[in-house]
């Protein structure tokens, strides 16, 4: 899907994370975009990025050098792998009651705007490689 707001390198880099279902790094996105823009620069892809997310366009998970982008701005909740770092989406709705959520963000001292449930574990890849 092509956004006409977008230039050619902020296109490559939505379509190269819209394509990238495993949420890369800023440092995975740009070796992959420079395959379609062989010119570009991380500091160009950092910059694209937080536009991106500026925008709605996409959203960060985590901070700093842990940061992985996600073309799924819609509420979804993730699973990291304990044994080799995966963050992968959990396919089934989680629900928690919004009171309880409310609840535990006033315990913590939080006004609540949302939250993310997020479980660990090991992958399918791993469990099968240690069995």
């Amino acid at each position: 899907m092509q956004d006409k707001t977008l230039n050619a390198n902020a296109q490559a880099v939505l379509d190269v994370l819209r394509a990238d279902m495993h949420h890369p790094t800023a440092q995975e996105l740009y070796e992959q975009v420079r395959h379609v823009r062989p010119h570009i620069g991380m500091a160009t892809v950092y910059r694209i990025l937080h536009q991106l997310k500026e925008q709605g366009m996409i959203r960060e998970i985590g901070r700093d050098l842990e940061c992985r982008y996600d073309a799924d701005t819609g509420h979804h909740d993730h699973a990291i792998c304990t044994q080799c770092g995966a963050l992968l989406d959990v396919p089934a709705d989680v629900r928690i009651p919004q009171e309880q959520l409310l609840r535990a963000a006033q315990s913590a001292g939080m006004e609540l705007s949302d939250y993310e449930v997020r479980l660990y574990g090991r992958c399918r890849q791993c469990t099968q490689q240690y069995h």
